[in-house]
């Protein structure tokens, strides 16, 4: 194994010195040859490991010089670039935050750890390697072109019961691996408690993929290609997503 990606741990709310401390530190002295990624996302484990912790860890050990950045706070970026150095890779968690977080000189991200690489990885890494390249236009075209796919990371609907109206937000994975089911890419069903979609929030998904689809036909063109599917056919015929929703 030559890397690990290690999220801060949930529900007990460990501080930010505890995870430094009694977490991470103790997993990297362990094992020296492996590099060891922080993932910061406070919205999932309720938590976080702060800029100066991280920078920390960065001076004590020559196996942790890379965070996966996801708490969608850019001046929380910009102090860890500030305390860590150039010698220190940001890496984006959000890919709608990617392309500011990359050409922003006072965060310097490095690159993506993508949701929507899983259906358009040529054009995610494409759209990457131009902002490190310097062809920051060439890259902002794509990252357009990508934004419908980057706004259904999370999917929120509402949704009527017998008691009210209630709001239902689809989580990343479930709105990927839907749509990579429809257009026949091979994910299968989301790990229970996550289930399935309700119809609201595939026609939401489907309205995303079809405005690629439509206006930057080049960006799911591997699909077609890789997969033998027609997209003309998955995006548009029911019996490509009804067993994929919530009756």
């Amino acid at each position: 194994m030559r890397a690990a990606l290690l999220v801060d741990p949930y529900y007990n709310g460990p501080s930010s010195l505890e995870i430094r401390r009694e977490y991470l530190a103790p997993i990297a002295e362990m094992f020296p040859d492996v590099q060891i990624i922080p993932y910061v996302i406070p919205g999932r484990t309720g938590t976080q490991l702060l800029p100066q912790d991280i920078a920390i860890l960065h001076q004590q050990f020559a196996n942790i010089r890379a965070v996966k950045e996801a708490t969608g706070d850019f001046e929380n970026m910009k102090l860890t670039r500030k305390l860590c150095g150039k010698d220190f890779d940001i890496l984006s968690g959000d890919d709608d935050k990617t392309f500011k977080m990359m050409t922003d000189p006072e965060i310097m991200a490095s690159g993506v750890i993508s949701v929507a690489s899983n259906i358009a990885p040529a054009a995610v890494q494409k759209m990457s390697n131009l902002i490190l390249e310097g062809r920051i236009e060439e890259a902002k075209t794509i990252c357009d072109k990508l934004n419908p796919l980057f706004q259904i990371v999370t999917v929120k609907t509402v949704e009527e019961t017998p008691f009210g109206n209630v709001t239902v937000k689809a989580r990343n994975p479930l709105p990927c691996k839907t749509l990579m089911n429809i257009i026949g890419m091979p994910s299968g069903p989301a790990r229970q408690p996550l289930g399935k979609m309700t119809r609201k929030g595939i026609e939401i998904v489907l309205k995303a993929a079809r405005e690629v689809y439509e206006k930057s036909p080049e960006i799911l063109k591997p699909v077609e290609d890789f997969f033998d599917v027609k997209l003309s056919e998955r995006l548009y015929k029911e019996k490509f997503w009804k067993d994929l929703t919530y009756d």
